[in-house]
């Protein structure tokens, strides 16, 4: 199918300001938007709007501060109590400078663990779900018991790229949809062997989202993209892995390794 055939359903979705039912909001914006799911379509939502859901979010001032959180935030000018929840959830943390902490969460590399105080209420932190990869099958599943059709899921969220200005989107986790296609032992136009390339289709398609997620005030948690012609998986166990280890990352290891 011709890739100009794929359309974007975006869904306003009224502002929440506390834990809530994400498949029966999700069932009464789709009727208020006037659009009606369909068999095969792919639903990206945004995982600040899933972490809101399930009740992922501080009250900055009851984070209790320890003595290294308090020693990040004077080195690198953050709050100490975002430090603090900074420690409490990355994977890794590489390094800093001046706002900011380079961190590794659920396979991504990322700003302060993926932690914000934007689109959450005055006085809070939004972290990512606290499992994101059960939350998508969760929301799959759902959705197969409520409207007796089998969809994709992708949880999506907004990134840096290295070098590059503005932000971008990310696959945090997929149900339902291969997120990964291997290039591997394909030819090119001119009949060479595709030896690494794999294409990030999760990531392409939270970037296409994104577009209308917006990051400010548009009130669109979630996108429908429908005729993608992308296989849906109906097996919830279907999974596969989408992120390398920052021991593998070119950009990780290049930058460490790096001789000036």
């Amino acid at each position: 199918m011709p890739l100009n055939e794929i359309k974007l359903l975006p869904i306003e979705v009224p502002r929440q300001d506390s834990r809530f039912n994400l498949i029966d909001l999700l069932s009464k914006s789709l009727e208020n938007n006037s659009v009606k799911l369909n068999n095969n379509d792919i639903i990206c939502i945004s995982s600040k709007f899933i972490a809101l859901s399930e009740g992922r979010y501080v009250k900055l001032s009851e984070v209790d501060v320890s003595s290294s959180a308090d020693k990040m935030s004077k080195k690198y000018n953050i709050d100490s109590r975002l430090c603090e929840l900074i420690q409490q959830e990355s994977d890794k943390i590489f390094h800093g400078f001046d706002g900011f902490v380079l961190t590794f969460k659920d396979g991504i590399l990322a700003p302060n663990a993926g932690i914000d105080t934007s689109n959450i209420m005055p006085g809070y932190a939004i972290l990512y779900p606290d499992d994101s990869l059960s939350s998508a099958k969760i929301i799959k599943n759902e959705i197969k018991k409520l409207f007796n059709i089998d969809v994709g899921v992708i949880i999506t969220d907004s990134r840096l790229m290295p070098t590059r200005i503005g932000t971008t989107g990310v696959a945090i986790a997929a149900a339902g949809i291969k997120p990964i296609e291997d290039e591997r032992g394909k030819v090119d136009l001119f009949g060479n062997s595709i030896r690494v390339t794999q294409k990030a289709i999760a990531d392409d398609l939270s970037s296409a989202a994104q577009l209308l997620m917006g990051e400010c005030d548009e009130s669109i948690p979630i996108v429908i993209i429908r005729d993608s012609a992308l296989k849906i998986s109906q097996d919830d166990d279907s999974e596969q892995t989408f992120s390398v280890g920052f021991d593998e990352c070119i950009f990780v290891q290049g930058l460490a390794n790096l001789e000036l």
